[in-house]
């Protein structure tokens, strides 16, 4: 009996085993593909449209999708951000890191700030 018991034993541990190694392959195999992106005080950010299905009449399939920029002021565990807009208004919630991205400006935005420094009077 105690014979028998000891290699079930040995297969059960050789079947943890296998199994620790699979997960671990597992999760080298998703890490690979997933984008960690994390937001510091300050950084300029773009948020989604929680009414993502929402189309505007007046847009139509042209509706944005993102909108901002937004200052981040509160950086919160679990991936959850405190948003300021640029007019200093402070966003009721807290948004989640899946829902905005960072902030590029336009080119437009480039070619302006760039006349305001040759030209100071405008």
């Amino acid at each position: 009996m105690s014979i028998m018991n000891l290699d079930i034993g040995a297969k059960r541990e050789q079947a943890l085993g296998s199994l620790i190694k699979q997960k671990k392959l597992t999760a080298q195999s998703y890490n690979k593909r997933v984008r960690s992106t994390s937001f510091k005080v300050d950084d300029l950010v773009w948020k989604v449209r929680l009414s993502m299905g929402h189309k505007d009449h007046f847009y139509g399939k042209l509706t944005p999708q993102w909108e901002g920029p937004f200052r981040v002021i509160k950086v919160y565990s679990g991936n959850s951000y405190g948003l300021q807009d640029m007019s200093g208004n402070i966003t009721r919630t807290n948004i989640n890191g899946k829902f905005i991205k960072a902030y590029h400006p336009t080119i437009w935005e480039k070619y302006a700030q760039n006349i305001q420094k040759s030209f100071p009077e405008f």
